[in-house]
């Protein structure tokens, strides 16, 4: 275990606690230049590991707060639904 993961908080679940909140998450795919971002420049922009970041965003499209698209096996990207985009 590196000392970055033994600073950090778990969660309830034994979980690492992530620091952006889905709200912060969907306001910076809005506020993205980009009409689809990816799970990486989700986690890049707010310093989240891939793969939490990826669990968050499906479970923000189980939600209803996303789309999601494949655009091959191993690239996903995922957007604002259609009535939320204008909220910009």
């Amino acid at each position: 275990m590196t000392d970055d993961e033994k600073a950090r908080q778990r969660d309830d679940q034994g979980q690492f606690a992530e620091d952006a909140s889905d709200d912060e998450i969907l306001q910076a795919i809005r506020d993205a230049e980009f009409p689809a971002v990816t799970a990486r420049w989700v986690a890049d922009t707010f310093d989240i590991s891939r793969s939490p970041t990826h669990q968050r965003l499906t479970q923000l499209h189980e939600q209803g707060d996303l789309e999601r698209g494949k655009l091959s096996p191993r690239v996903v990207i995922w957007w604002l639904p259609e009535e939320d985009r204008d909220e910009r």
